[in-house]
């Protein structure tokens, strides 16, 4: 990355649009916008979803209401949206709709601020938008888009703030707010945010004084309110036993966990299982990354140097059976490259925008299947929980739910006690076991949602569902 190529990012702001480009875009965007409603779910799915929504009736890291260290603002937000009329699991939702309908404007001024041409920049909010794991988990109560959204915006302003200070402290104070929804993010900023400190320190070391108190006042409140609540002491023990986890569990450290490079395959050339849309968003992407580090093009490179620290991040921490949801923090710089991969290759405006159309109609046509039912029918977890509430009398009733099951039976059936697995005699009153995967008993009544693509870009968790019928007393 040469000194000039980087003072052009400081010292001169893009080329303005035209109004058949102003015009474009909008379309684009708005048609984007539209499709978002499209994998709004019914009710929630994953384990995470649930631990979000007690959060956001009463926050409690050491119930894991959420999972430490507490995404503080992630549930702020959804607290303050919930004042709108909202229940729990909506105002998570309207959060991740609102972040994902974000997501083209957003990475287009991403991609105007690092100077790449119109037609790559609409191309790669694009793409990243209709990516199978970023659409459909755009319509979850997760914090993975909104999150991502958040940060995409806080580097576009801290490019941008190279050169305008007010730029400058609008990112950084964005960025803190990223890390308030998710620590990680931190690790995507803190590139882009040293090169604008950099040029900005030399205006005035004021302004790079002032962005660095923004950015600890805003993570310090956060954090410091999470461990408030919880507990100093408390907090940091619960911290360092989420880190041990980790480590044991899903990190490259982990006895079981599967071999780098198999991992590497996870999370980087195939996060979702779409060998058609794998293949290609990766020959282009190699192709950018390989021109981009032979003539050092800053632009690409910079997007490198943000989001490779959290690539690396995730590759050797995180949970590789969770690739399709985790490998939405680094989704932007994977579209980037795959945009920028397609303008290398075909040159000519007209040709990559009909290579790029492409890729879209094949991303959209093996993606829509698998989301068309997502809004209409509950998930086998809430509709087990939901039939146990309308065929079980709690003054009667006891519900064993296991231990994946647990939060759906926590949210939807409070009214009833649960017990540990197998606590049950002969005798009245009836225990209903809730449990995730396929029955092995006939009388069980099964819950599911078909192993369609969808199967292919979450986790295989809670496909099948089932409730199991038993007469005894619980001692």
């Amino acid at each position: 990355m040469t000194r000039d190529s980087l003072r052009s990012l400081a010292y001169t702001s893009p080329a303005p649009l035209t109004r058949r480009q102003w015009s474009m875009f909008g379309v684009a965007a708005v048609a984007a916008a539209i499709t978002r409603f499209v994998t709004m779910a019914r009710t929630p799915w994953d384990w995470d979803e649930f631990l979000f929504m007690f959060a956001v009736e009463r926050f409690d890291i050491s119930r894991h209401h959420p999972h430490p260290p507490g995404f503080p603002l992630f549930i702020a937000f959804a607290k303050l949206i919930r004042v709108l009329g909202f229940d729990n699991f909506h105002a998570l939702q309207m959060m991740n709709v609102a972040a994902a309908i974000a997501i083209v404007p957003v990475m287009f001024f991403l991609c105007r601020e690092l100077r790449m041409p119109f037609a790559t920049s609409l191309s790669a909010g694009l793409l990243l938008a209709f990516f199978p794991n970023v659409w459909f988990f755009g319509g979850t109560a997760l914090s993975d888009v909104p999150s991502m959204t958040l940060v995409v915006l806080a580097v576009a302003l801290l490019v941008a703030g190279c050169r305008d200070s007010r730029y400058y402290l609008a990112g950084a104070a964005l960025l803190a707010v990223a890390g308030g929804f998710r620590l990680q993010n931190l690790l995507i900023g803190l590139v882009p945010l040293a090169v604008a400190s950099w040029f900005q320190i030399r205006r005035g070391v004021g302004r790079v004084v002032g962005a660095a108190v923004v950015i600890a006042v805003i993570i310090g409140a956060s954090y410091g309110a999470a461990a408030w609540l919880t507990g100093w002491d408390s907090y940091q023990e619960l911290i360092r036993q989420h880190g041990q986890y980790i480590t044991q569990t899903d990190s490259f450290r982990a006895p079981h966990r599967a071999a780098l490079w198999t991992v590497f395959e996870d999370f980087f050339l195939r996060p979702y299982h779409a060998p058609v849309i794998n293949t290609i968003v990766t020959i282009f992407a190699v192709v950018s990354m390989a021109i981009s580090l032979v003539k050092m093009r800053a632009h690409v490179l910079l997007a490198l140097a943000a989001f490779v620290p959290f690539c690396v991040f995730a590759w050797l921490m995180l949970d590789h059976l969770s690739a399709g949801r985790f490998s939405i923090g680094y989704a932007p710089l994977i579209a980037l490259l795959a945009a920028d991969g397609i303008r290398l290759t075909m040159r000519r405006d007209a040709v990559e925008a009909a290579v790029a159309a492409f890729v879209l109609i094949v991303m959209i046509a093996w993606s829509w299947p698998a989301f068309e039912n997502l809004h209409s029918a509950a998930s086998p977890s809430a509709a087990a929980a939901i039939w146990i509430r309308d065929h079980a009398d709690p003054r009667t009733s006891v519900v064993d739910a296991g231990e994946s099951m647990g939060p759906a039976a926590e949210w939807y059936l409070p009214a009833y006690r649960r017990v540990p697995p197998g606590e049950v005699s002969l005798a009245a009153p009836q225990t209903y076991e809730l449990r995730e995967g396929r029955p092995h008993d006939a009388a069980a009544v099964t819950f599911t949602h078909p192993r369609d693509r969808l199967w292919n870009v979450v986790r295989r968790r809670y496909f099948e569902v089932f409730v199991v019928q038993r007469t005894g007393r619980v001692p």
